[in-house]
């Protein structure tokens, strides 16, 4: 026999009840078989002469004299249903509770068969719950047939005998059986004794059952029973054998066992040998109520999920079906004491998370509502095919990384103390996932009538940089600015510009839904909403430079016109602004002809405005005037300054 096989064997069934009976309190057995005793059992087997007994539990018994020199201690030991002697038959029988037959139940063991020369098998077995099985027989029986209130059976036939009968088959089951005849390393399923625990069916264990001619006690295989009614009274089976731990694979799919169930049923184990023989051990038992939780968990969008703004999941848990073959939901009623454990750990990308309850009818919620993780260990309940929809809602961290893949996993496990087990936890859990994606921005400049660098800072994430124009009226784009968050109200400015430039325009496309730009050109910015930045972008902004352009006019007259040597001249400078553009800084200056000393008879110079012009001062320094000149702070459109100075005429002869 392969070690370390898994055996899974099911027996599916629709109940055809009602509700209320599937509700009755869970059927939770948790039965080591590892110590001295084992409250709610009832053991029983031959009394052998010497140390080596069937119907034991090896754990503290002391030296086994079955020659392989067993002495197990307490806490590792085993239920021994039969020594690897001839002609033994041992049983188990649980007496400390039964369960409806209206509920289903799960029974998970572990079993070895070793050390003899090959025979004969392991049973586990439902018997009516006011019988004791009194006569079953050993051999080909396994401990099973004939065993007064016997209903179903379930064998690991290593010999074969367990496939036939009577009279073939010495010590077999019943001549009236129907059976095919033997067959070794078979899982076998028998019927009641009031049909003359007849041949169900059977199916084939790859890697047979048993270890014989071993003093070594093998290494534990496990095997899995499920029972779930079937609407008329009786189960449906399905048999299936996973090999060195491997997946399961079905080798008897939803028999039908179609004979009526007692109202209360007890399991049991038996372990026989006939002239071959073999030690028959079980440890491990824990039995509870079958249940089929299935978990989905879904985000609205895998790739759309852009930092700083709302992602939402979508947890459901679903107490479905436990048999998908007869009509009807078959999945019992979950209280909130039995209900598994709903964990949903979310990541650290997710900041502010919210989440909601509903349930279906019939249904609870732990909560209508909470905020962070989901965890729950009961406290809801759940109709047949009942759902509860969380709706997880939170925010994309501003830390997180740009297109960073972020993994969320749902799950909902019963524990080991609730009184329901799963039936497929391959549905357990769920996943779901979603991409970073991280608002973008780009500045573009254009600078009209000439070239030149201009700075740009903002807020949200753009840092401060700088573009530098190539070419007169074309664009040039700065580098990519990710933003800290989306959905945020985003402020660009450029800074004072290189004279003679100053900012005519700013446009802005690839906003978002909604989204608007507010031009400032007076403080050379634009603000972006917060529809604006709820797209990944690229969104792209262009500030349009121009050379400040007026047209600006200067007239000097001389009062007289003619003069003599030795005469004083007055001189006006008119400077007027004629538009468009306001101006500012305006430099004037001055040089007079040969001939004439302007710095005399006066040094300086009166200066009048007009029109919302200024002058630097009421009176200006001649030799400034006709040196580097004079700045005169504003002059707008319209505006006017009148310098006025004298001058002595030095020149001589006629002109």
């Amino acid at each position: 026999m392969t070690r370390s096989k898994i055996i899974f064997i099911s027996l599916a069934a629709m109940l055809g009840m009602g509700v209320a009976d599937q509700a009755k309190a869970q059927f939770k057995v948790d039965a080591t078989f590892r110590n001295s005793t084992e409250p709610g059992w009832t053991f029983s087997g031959n009394d052998n002469a010497g140390n080596n007994d069937s119907g034991i539990l090896t754990g503290g018994y002391g030296l086994i004299a079955d020659g392989n020199n067993t002495n197990d201690a307490v806490g590792n030991g085993w239920l021994r249903l039969s020594t690897d002697l001839a002609g033994q038959v041992g049983s188990a029988r649980y007496t400390g509770g039964s369960f409806p037959s209206s509920q289903g139940v799960i029974v998970e063991f572990d079993y070895v068969a070793w050390s003899g020369t090959g025979a004969d098998g392991i049973s586990f077995y439902l018997y009516d719950a006011n019988e004791t099985m009194a006569g079953a027989i050993p051999g080909a029986g396994l401990g099973y047939c004939d065993g007064a209130g016997g209903y179903l059976g379930i064998g690991l036939d290593e010999f074969g005998n367990f496939s036939g009968q009577l009279p073939s088959v010495f010590g077999g089951c019943s001549a009236l059986s129907g059976s095919p005849g033997s067959a070794a390393d078979r899982v076998v399923v028998r019927g009641p004794l009031s049909a003359n625990n007849v041949y169900v069916g059977g199916a084939a264990a790859p890697g047979g059952i048993d270890v014989p001619f071993t003093a070594i006690r093998p290494a534990a295989d496990r095997a899995r029973v499920l029972l779930i009614p079937n609407g008329t009274g009786g189960y449906r089976v399905t048999v299936g054998l996973g090999q060195n731990g491997g997946a399961i694979a079905n080798v008897l799919n939803n028999l039908n066992f179609p004979y009526a169930a007692p109202a209360n049923l007890r399991m049991g184990f038996g372990g026989s040998t006939g002239g071959l023989n073999n030690i028959h051990e079980v440890r491990g038992v824990v039995t509870s109520t079958p249940a089929n939780i299935v978990v989905t968990k879904t985000a609205a969008s895998a790739t759309n999920y852009l930092r700083g703004l709302p992602m939402t999941y979508t947890v459901t848990v679903t107490n479905a079906d436990i048999n998908p073959v007869d009509p009807g939901n078959q999945a019992p009623t979950i209280n909130g004491a039995n209900a598994a454990d709903i964990v949903d750990t979310l990541p650290a990308q997710i900041a502010n998370a919210t989440w909601t309850c509903t349930a279906t009818a019939g249904s609870t919620c732990p909560a209508a509502s909470g905020s962070g993780n989901l965890s729950f260990a009961g406290g809801y309940t759940m109709a047949p095919g009942g759902v509860l929809t969380f709706t997880i809602t939170g925010t994309v961290a501003t830390t997180s990384t740009c297109g960073a893949t972020v993994s969320n996993t749902a799950s909902a496990n019963f524990s080991a103390t609730d009184g329901f087990a799963d039936i497929d936890p391959s549905n357990n859990s769920a996943s779901a996932t979603f991409t970073v994606r991280c608002p973008s921005l780009t500045v573009s400049k254009v600078s009209v009538d000439g070239v030149g660098t201009f700075g740009f800072t903002g807020t949200n994430g753009i840092q401060s940089h700088s573009i530098t124009t190539s070419t007169a009226g074309t664009a040039v784009a700065g580098a990519t600015q990710t933003l800290t968050a989306a959905g945020v109200a985003t402020t660009i400015t450029e800074a004072v510009p290189p004279a003679p430039f100053e900012l005519r325009s700013v446009a802005c496309t690839g906003l978002g839904t909604g989204g608007t730009a507010t031009v400032d050109l007076a403080t050379r910015s634009v603000t972006l909403n917060a529809q604006a930045t709820s797209t990944a972008g690229p969104i792209s902004c262009t500030f349009t430079n121009e050379t400040r352009k007026t047209d600006l006019s200067v007239v000097k007259t001389a009062s007289p016109t003619s003069a003599i040597s030795g005469s004083i001249v007055d001189f006006s400078l008119t400077v007027a602004n004629n538009g468009p553009l306001d101006a500012s800084n305006v430099l004037l200056s001055d040089a007079p002809g040969a001939g004439l000393n302007c710095l005399s008879p006066s040094s300086t110079a009166v200066c009048t405005a007009s029109g919302g012009a200024s002058c630097p001062s009421p009176t200006v320094a001649v030799s400034t005037l006709l040196g580097g000149g004079i700045t005169i702070p504003t002059l707008p459109v319209g505006g006017q300054v009148v310098v006025t100075l004298r001058c002595t005429v030095t020149a001589t002869g006629l002109p």
